[in-house]
């Protein structure tokens, strides 16, 4: 009596949602305004804008590499 393999079932690629818990910005401009008042109140405090590549536009403390 063979033994029948049972195939694998398939998981569908789905792409990471890193930014989830993040607070997105609709556009540059909003974005760079949220940075400014955030860098006023922490003097110490350096962010950046960037855009992910789900279209909106987050703040980072991390330095561009």
């Amino acid at each position: 009596m063979t033994r029948r393999k049972k195939p694998k079932k398939h998981i569908p690629y789905s792409p990471p949602d890193n930014e989830r818990s993040k607070v997105r910005h609709p556009n540059k401009l909003a974005a760079e305004r949220a940075a400014e008042i955030q860098m006023l109140q922490n003097p110490g405090l350096v962010l950046r804008v960037y855009q992910a590549p789900d279209g909106g536009w987050y703040l980072t403390r991390s330095t561009p590499y």
